[in-house]
């Protein structure tokens, strides 16, 4: 357990060494020559990390749940519907989702298409629903913690 543990802080080390090295790149590496906007030159490496990190999340947030269940049953279960409730949240957003397409003067890009739109919903919806619910369990908590 402790080589694990040990291992796990190194690990976080290395990502948060990486991302800050990333995000200075990103902020102070310089801009792209000749283009429209503003560009840093790092950006593409910079969201390819995020994509790393997202799928290290995805993946521990499935791994964990799923090791747990043999290592300790009772908090696997609370875990499991932890996770079934984020899926039925993403479901409620997809089902609330709109993929009408937008009158959009001047734009002819391939993005304005029904499928994008859903997804683009199903994320805003998503974010809206933890947002909230990060805040109701902050209040809900302090009110708790003044009642004891």
């Amino acid at each position: 357990m402790q080589k694990i543990t040990k291992l796990l802080n190194i690990l976080t080390i290395v990502m948060l060494a990486v991302t800050v090295v990333l995000v200075g790149l990103f902020y102070f590496g310089g801009e792209l020559p000749n283009a429209q906007y503003p560009t840093p030159v790092y950006t593409e490496q910079l969201i390819w990390w995020a994509y790393v990190l997202f799928g290290f999340a995805i993946i521990a947030a499935l791994i964990f749940p799923i090791a747990r269940l043999f290592t300790r049953p009772k908090e696997a279960i609370k875990s499991l519907i932890a996770l079934v409730g984020i899926v039925i949240l993403v479901l409620i957003a997809y089902s609330i989702s709109d993929g009408t397409v937008l009158n959009l003067p001047g734009y002819d890009g391939a993005d304005n298409v029904p499928a994008t739109l859903e997804f683009a919903d199903t994320i805003l919806f998503t974010m809206y629903f933890l947002g909230i619910i990060a805040i109701g369990a902050i209040i809900v908590t302090e009110i708790i913690r003044r009642v004891r």
